[in-house]
């Protein structure tokens, strides 16, 4: 390709994105490369919180990775976390080093064990993005959770 040549492509094709104007909670559960949309979603409504007075919805983002090296934006997100009251996040590793000293295990079983404590169920919208086997069984956990599935968003890696 030289300077001046065009090329064209097509895509994306899902349609995964934020309800417009719903301020329900937001869960956000990914893994892997599942990153780069949910960071796009978090990015927006945090533009939105800054912008719009009286709009105040929570943002709870669940990433999991392997090892440290994998952990994608951390200190990004530790940043805005500690800079915003409505965001919080949160990271698990499944195959850490020895030195990590926060949560182990998978995505979906960190998300199991905090979806009480984070609020009422029927005021969630959730957003899966990631692994197919991840996407899977958190979806499944939100069903036996009896989440209406006009409140799950996914965006599956074709």
């Amino acid at each position: 390709m030289g300077l001046g040549q065009t090329i064209e492509a097509v895509g994306p094709f899902e349609h995964f994105h934020a309800k417009p104007s719903s301020e329900k909670t937001m869960i956000l559960i990914g893994a892997g490369s599942g990153m780069a949309p949910l960071k796009s979603l978090i990015e927006e409504q945090l533009n939105m919180i800054r912008t719009r007075n009286k709009y105040n919805r929570k943002i709870y983002f669940f990433y999991g990775a392997r090892t440290e090296n994998d952990l994608l934006y951390q200190d990004k997100f530790f940043e805005l976390s500690g800079g915003n009251p409505n965001f919080h996040y949160y990271s698990v590793l499944s195959r850490p080093s020895k030195y990590w000293t926060e949560t182990k295990g998978y995505v979906q079983d960190l998300l199991a064990t905090n979806i009480s404590d984070i609020c009422k169920i029927d005021s969630v919208e959730f957003y899966v993005c990631g692994p197919p086997e991840m996407m899977k069984t958190t979806i499944e956990l939100l069903k036996e959770n009896n989440v209406d599935a006009s409140d799950i968003a996914f965006d599956r890696f074709t």
